[in-house]
């Protein structure tokens, strides 16, 4: 991490009077919903939101930079995963927990209680979850099971689902008649049950059977159960816009009634964009120069951060090129990570490039199995990329071309996650993908990488590669269930993959944030920030 302080952000204090009115209007009111005045905002193209600004705070507007907008806004599917997407999210979606603990203004308590035999069905664990009475979305429904009921059903029927494993454990969801109380049964014990039920999504706006989990949320977030509220989404311009959700009934409402996050394209952009105050706060992927350009302005602090994602090249075991081992281990030596890193990235700075093996050279001359897999009698090998992940289109082409130099024929197919994994990989119809996946080897995440599909032809969540053995199955199941410990777990699965060839990481996250003049964050010092825009509901105009 590198931290660079310019002149220090100075503190400016409000009239006590001002501080007052401006207190008093964050007060929650579950009462209709406000009617805003007139305000110049973004046109939206596809939100039917209702915006909340108050016309005493009509002027609180904080401007943050941002990477170009995502596919979709679901945080629960791994072709709309981004910084962006989790940190909406985070302000507008209700969680059962937040950093470990009980989030209070969604639920009253959540708790083990004991199991309730259930006729024909193995129940090993319940969790009793009870939502505060006030809980309710932006629309003045209330949070119930209902809810609950949505996001499991979603997560265990969708492909190319995050942290699907722990859902697939659930075998009943059981709520009062006032749907307040909600009772989840698990087959199995899940030791860290308290990081299910994250971002609840408004099952009452959407099909009881999850059926559009994939599609509902590409537009926007149509209700809201946090601090905010998507009121518009204009991706023409790149430019989604959240208002202050004045229903919201919970401690600590947002601080400024309206955020605005543009899309940077550009360091010229960004540093034009600091310097006019049009924006005050750039969470950026970095580009060659940014540290450095950034790091010049007067009143900026600057700092890097790198986050547990690496873009992953995933091998389909059951891919009729890439089932057998050798050829797997074979794919995987003619891999230069350190260069598809940065042809993937667009960059040689500020790169941070995963451990791996030294690369085959191509002086040695073409390997033995690849090229006669791929030539005249067999077919060229398929790597299955999102179109709208430009650093995975961009390896996958790297990968083509590095190939091509040992006599593999390959070729990039392109197409939604939800495809590649519910369709292609299981029909075998593609050998790989390249695709961002989770990398802080916390114990239901690797559960959720190496669990046995159902089936090998089913859809595929998590474990994209199908590779299954007893073996892993067991490891997983046991990191599940807690009996094994994450640092075991890792060692594992590490020397699982070594063996293998499973999953080669080629690229890892690393941001750049950005703190200009303007407002004032959860501290004056940057490099003391737990996150970036994800904290922006304490953010308040300086």
């Amino acid at each position: 991490m590198r931290l660079v302080h310019n002149d220090p952000v100075k503190a400016r204090f409000l009239p006590a009077v001002l501080l007052a009115a401006a207190l008093s209007s964050c007060a929650a009111n579950p009462g209709p919903p406000p009617v805003e005045e007139a305000a110049p905002s973004p046109e939206p193209t596809s939100s039917s939101a209702v915006p909340t600004t108050t016309s005493s705070r009509a002027d609180e507007v904080i401007n943050v930079g941002v990477d170009p907008l995502p596919a979709g806004f679901n945080p629960h599917l791994q072709s709309d995963d981004s910084t962006l997407t989790r940190s909406l999210a985070a302000l507008t979606l209700p969680s059962a927990f937040r950093d470990g603990a009980v989030d209070g203004d969604l639920l009253v308590s959540a708790e083990l209680v004991e199991p309730e035999p259930m006729a024909g069905e193995t129940v090993a664990q319940t969790v009793r979850y009870v939502i505060a009475p006030e809980a309710q979305w932006s629309d003045g429904t209330p949070i119930t099971g209902a809810d609950f009921r949505y996001l499991w059903q979603g997560m265990i029927n969708t492909p190319g689902t995050i942290g699907s494993a722990p859902y697939r454990e659930i075998t009943a969801i059981r709520t009062s008649p006032d749907g307040r109380t909600v009772d989840v049964d698990f087959v199995t014990v899940v030791a860290n049950w308290q990081q299910l039920f994250r971002h609840l999504l408004p099952g009452h706006l959407l099909q009881v059977d999850a059926g559009d989990f994939d599609t509902a949320f590409v537009d926007d977030l149509p209700a809201s159960g946090g601090r905010y509220m998507i009121s518009a989404v204009d991706r023409s311009r790149g430019v989604v816009t959240v208002n202050r959700n004045d229903r919201f009934w919970g401690q600590d409402p947002a601080a400024t009634d309206r955020v605005t996050f543009r899309e940077i394209r550009s360091v010229t952009q960004g540093v034009e964009q600091l310097r006019t105050g049009q924006v005050s706060f750039l969470d950026v992927v970095p580009a060659e120069t940014s540290f450095d350009a950034y790091s010049l302005m007067l009143d900026t602090q600057v700092r890097t951060l790198d986050q547990p994602r690496e873009l992953t090249l995933s091998m389909s075991t059951t891919s009729p090129l890439l089932q057998d081992q050798a050829v797997r281990a074979e794919l995987h030596s003619l891999l230069d990570v350190p260069l598809i890193a940065r042809l993937a990235a667009g960059r040689s700075a500020d790169l941070r490039v995963p451990p791996h093996t030294q690369a085959r050279n191509p002086e040695e001359g073409p390997p033995a199995l690849l090229p006669g897999l791929t030539g005249e009698e067999g077919r060229p090998l398929r790597l299955g990329v999102n179109p709208a992940d430009d650093s995975a289109v961009a390896a996958g082409r790297s990968i083509v071309d590095l190939l091509s130099r040992f006599g593999v024929a390959a070729e990039v197919t392109t197409t939604d996650l939800g495809d590649l994994a519910g369709n292609l990989l299981p029909a075998g119809r593609v050998d790989a993908v390249i695709a961002w996946e989770g990398s802080s080897g916390g114990p239901l995440e690797m559960a959720d990488q190496w669990l046995c599909p159902p089936d090998p032809d089913t859809p595929r969540a998590g474990n994209l590669s199908g590779y299954c053995t007893p073996e892993t199955d067991a490891m997983a199941r046991s990191l599940l269930s807690g009996e094994t410990p994450a640092p075991e777990g890792q060692a594992f699965f590490a020397g699982q993959n070594a063996r293998e060839h499973v999953r080669v990481p080629l690229l890892g996250e690393r941001r750049v944030l950005v703190l200009g003049e303007g407002i004032v964050g959860p501290d004056p010092d940057l490099d003391n920030w737990t996150a970036g825009i994800s904290t922006v509901a304490s953010w308040r105009k300086q």
